[in-house]
């Protein structure tokens, strides 16, 4: 008994000395890992995947995205007040911009036509992204064909 309390107390001591929040950096440390192993992938190749039925990892990450911009600009407006008086214009500037949605930018109108034509709800969040992958020559338009459009090119 005596050799199994002195490990409860080692085991409660590395406890002790941990972060309390050690999870979440933890958990910040696994989300990189994964989203660089992500993005080695093949663009093509999950592309397919997720065009056959699949499209649910789509909007997996598009609400962890949602989800890692709100924790990332709560921390950010916490700890900016001490740190921006050291950055430099450019560092301020990529802050700000991180998690902002581009805004300004017409869809093109084989964009909108493909997406109204895809999708009952015109205009909704899936039909907007879809257009927008028409207007970059990502997805084919009505005539069949993948070519660049507007301001995308």
């Amino acid at each position: 008994m005596n050799r199994l309390d002195s490990i409860i107390k080692k085991v409660l001591k590395e406890e002790e000395n941990m972060s309390s929040r050690y999870m979440f950096f933890s958990n910040l440390e696994q989300m990189k890992r994964q989203c660089e192993l992500l993005l080695q992938l093949d663009e093509n190749t999950v592309e397919s995947i997720l065009e056959n039925g699949h499209d649910w990892a789509q909007d997996h990450i598009a609400e962890a995205k949602n989800n890692m911009d709100q924790v990332f600009d709560f921390l950010m407006n916490q700890t900016n007040d001490t740190k921006k008086k050291n950055m430099s214009f450019v560092d301020k500037d990529m802050i700000m911009m991180e998690g902002r949605k581009k805004t300004g930018t017409k869809l093109c109108a084989r964009g909108k036509a493909a997406a109204k034509s895809k999708f009952d709800v015109y205009p909704s969040a899936y039909a907007n992204g879809y257009a927008v992958q028409v207007c970059k020559g990502k997805k084919p338009g009505l005539d069949g064909k993948k070519h660049c459009s507007g301001v995308y090119c």
